[in-house]
């Protein structure tokens, strides 16, 4: 009997009935001897190793779920992962004790990857940890910048296993771990990285959204086709209160096309092209994505007023990118892929204002947009 050489589609979480936890895999992945390897690596003592990883895994995983969330974020993660090499999982213990594989060195690649899973917040991050976790400085950030290849790896294996590489499939992964690392994120770290609507009850409104902006994305005539048809029947009931004959020129443009309709020859306007909404979508990623980074370094007034010139050319690149003057129906395009930066925004806004004199010197640069974006997304 011929064997069958056929590939089995990979089982996904739901379909083999199987929770996944990523943490415990990358908990797995640094286990034993390993984890003494790593603590001699970075100079902490060795019956303080497990806690230690335990307290920098989910903060890595939460910089992936909080990655995830937004399309663009999700998109990026996609497209690492598809042209990721997880073979360093095989040979960990040769590359923590200082050796490489195939070229790879966990430090030269942790520090590339760390600015990806803590963007802006690295440096508070690391703060947090070495005042929780009592070790200096060094240790900490050569502990979390070794952990970090390691958990991609972790991550972008189990998602190929599961055929979960798409964005959309990526990030409902991802979303599936928020109550596990809510339970193992400390809230001192949580709130550092800006995680707790990431990982609190917004969790899965956060991963819906994305998900769903990922899929309209991809799928414009789930918008089209609606428009064309209330185009056609607005066109044709003018038609027929007015009575004008078929074939008949509009005195302002070229004869319009015909069709049937009951025998009689209907004349069909021409349905102005949409905008093609590719560079805009470009340009709102790159303005939220900087006037988050700016809003996420104030802590009280004075950094307030230090940020206020990123926050006010953000609401100007915003504004020119011309948004309003888009036809409607390009706006509600829009919608989805807004959905997810306005929720985190107003997250953030709400925990600064909350600062004392922060309020008075960020909303008239910020609250004019944040008005009109809100508009926009409903």
């Amino acid at each position: 009997m011929s064997r069958d050489t056929r590939r089995k589609r990979p089982l996904s979480h739901e379909s083999s009935g199987m929770a996944i936890n990523l943490l415990d895999m990358v908990k797995s992945a640094v286990a034993g001897q390993v984890a003494d390897q790593l603590s001699s690596a970075v100079g902490i003592d060795k019956s303080k190793a497990s806690a230690a990883i335990d307290a920098v895994a989910p903060v890595l995983l939460g910089g992936l779920l909080e990655k995830a969330s937004t399309p663009s974020g999700a998109s990026d993660l996609s497209k690492m992962f598809k042209d990721q090499d997880t073979s360093i999982l095989d040979n960990l213990g040769g590359l923590i004790g200082g050796g490489s594989s195939g070229g790879v060195d966990l430090m030269s690649l942790g520090a590339k990857l760390l600015p990806l899973l803590l963007g802006s917040s690295q440096g508070s991050v690391i703060s947090a940890l070495v005042k929780l976790l009592g070790f200096n400085e060094k240790s900490i950030t050569s502990l979390v910048t070794m952990l970090a290849p390691i958990v991609m790896s972790v991550v972008g294996k189990q998602a190929k296993s599961m055929g979960a590489l798409d964005p959309s499939a990526l990030t409902s992964l991802l979303g599936s771990q928020s109550t596990l690392l809510s339970s193992a994120l400390p809230k001192e770290l949580s709130g550092v990285m800006g995680l707790a609507d990431v990982l609190g009850g917004k969790a899965n409104a956060a991963v819906q959204a994305a998900t769903q902006a990922t899929q309209e994305a991809a799928n414009p005539l789930k918008w089209l086709l609606p428009l064309g048809i209330v185009g056609l029947l607005g066109f044709l009931g003018w038609q027929l209160l007015n009575n004008k004959p078929a074939g008949q020129t509009d005195k302002k443009g070229s004869t319009p096309s015909a069709v049937s309709a009951g025998g009689a020859d209907v004349q069909m306007p021409s349905i102005p092209a949409l905008p093609d909404l590719t560079d805009i979508k470009k340009g709102l990623d790159a303005t939220f994505g900087g006037l988050t980074q700016a809003l996420n370094g104030i802590t009280d007034a004075d950094t307030a007023k230090g940020a206020l010139g990123k926050i006010e050319e953000a609401a100007k690149a915003y504004e020119g990118l011309g948004i309003d003057k888009l036809p409607e129906a390009a706006q509600s395009g829009l919608s989805p892929f807004l959905k997810p930066y306005v929720n985190r925004l107003k997250e953030v806004i709400e925990k600064l204002y909350a600062i004392p004199g922060v309020k008075e010197i960020v909303e008239p640069a910020i609250g004019p947009m944040l008005t009109t974006v809100t508009k926009l997304v409903g």
